[in-house]
């Protein structure tokens, strides 16, 4: 299943978070979650990386403190 990921880069601005986002997401459908998308394309994504993306893909999920991703933000000059 192809994630499209300019999607999810448009629903959240810190692409740092998407890794945690996700590995987040990923430990709870693990542990005791249930998949918040159709059966069918729970079906065809595999395994629970893949949900997990799909589900933030989707707006399914989201980042709650995103403010405190500035904090992670590398500062360059």
């Amino acid at each position: 299943m192809l994630v499209n990921y300019e999607k999810i880069m448009k629903r959240v601005k810190h692409k740092y978070a998407v890794p945690v986002a996700v590995a987040r997401r990923a430990e709870e459908l693990e542990d005791f979650g249930r998949p918040k998308l159709d059966p069918e394309i729970v079906k065809k994504a595999g395994d629970k990386i893949n949900i997990a993306m799909k589900e933030l893909e989707d707006g399914k999920i989201r980042i709650r403190n995103e403010e405190m991703l500035k904090i992670l933000t590398p500062k360059v000059k």
